[in-house]
């Protein structure tokens, strides 16, 4: 009886050590899951357009050729987007992109009229924006706030009464949705007040809670709460290893005294 006691007991305290160990693993998966982020890290180039009269007559377009160390945009790039709450044109590109070519693409889309000088990217991104004059002349400047862009504005208020959010799908989506979001606009969500002095990032994570919502705010941290898992799992299995092979020979010199 006192054999099976000692052995109770350990099994008891390896299943003590493992729930600690999975405990620690959940509350450091959940602290990541706190730290918000796109799936793919990106940065913002923004442009002003002084002159938009000439810039955008006759049926031209706005484009960005960008280039960097992990992706780049054929000639003569892409078209570029536009946000009316500041009034600035804008494209989200790889966080190490290096260079960039603001330009006029004609009526026809298939050929520039006009366009910028090689920009430098790096060191430009997310609070700069290129000052365009002309017909491709200007410079970087960041005398200008950036306020909450039409995006951002628009995504909050689609949670920001109860009614809204009031539900297990209508929380899905808005997490969902978040995650479509680039880096820059989830940056400014986390920290925009939605009412009643709670964030963006505070409002998502209550409904995360209260519907049991298992989708990560942050896709890129699965691989690394896995890892931790993982680990915790190893964990277990090495203490419980230990633990038993440590019983059985202080039993067996026990014995042999």
């Amino acid at each position: 009886m006192k054999k099976t006691t000692k052995i109770t007991n350990v099994i008891l305290g390896t299943l003590m050590v493992g729930f600690f160990a999975l405990g620690f693993s959940s509350l450091s998966q959940n602290r990541d899951i706190e730290a918000d982020a796109a799936t793919t890290e990106t940065s913002r180039l923004w442009a002003k357009i002084v002159n938009k009269d000439q810039w955008d007559s006759a049926g031209a377009s706005t484009y960005i050729h960008y280039w960097g160390e992990s992706s780049s945009t054929s000639w003569f790039g892409v078209p570029i987007k536009w946000d009316e709450t500041n009034d600035l044109v804008y494209f989200d590109v790889p966080s190490d992109t290096t260079g960039v070519i603001f330009v006029r693409v004609n009526a026809a889309k298939d050929g520039v009229w006009n366009q910028t000088a090689d920009l430098v990217a790096t060191g430009h991104f997310d609070t700069w924006y290129f000052n365009l004059t002309g017909y491709g002349g200007g410079e970087w400047k960041n005398d200008l706030t950036i306020g909450t862009t039409k995006i951002v504005s628009d995504f909050a208020a689609t949670i920001d009464t109860s009614t809204e959010a009031c539900s297990s799908e209508a929380a899905h989506a808005a997490v969902n949705a978040y995650n479509a979001l680039s880096t820059f606009e989830q940056d400014q969500f986390d920290i925009l007040n939605v009412g009643g002095g709670v964030t963006g990032l505070q409002r998502l994570n209550f409904l995360k809670s209260f519907y049991g919502i298992g989708t990560p705010l942050n896709q890129n941290i699965t691989q690394s709460n896995n890892d931790k898992n993982i680990l915790a799992i190893s964990i277990i299995g090495v203490l419980g290893v230990f633990a038993l092979l440590s019983y059985f020979f202080v039993t067996k010199k026990k014995h042999y005294n």
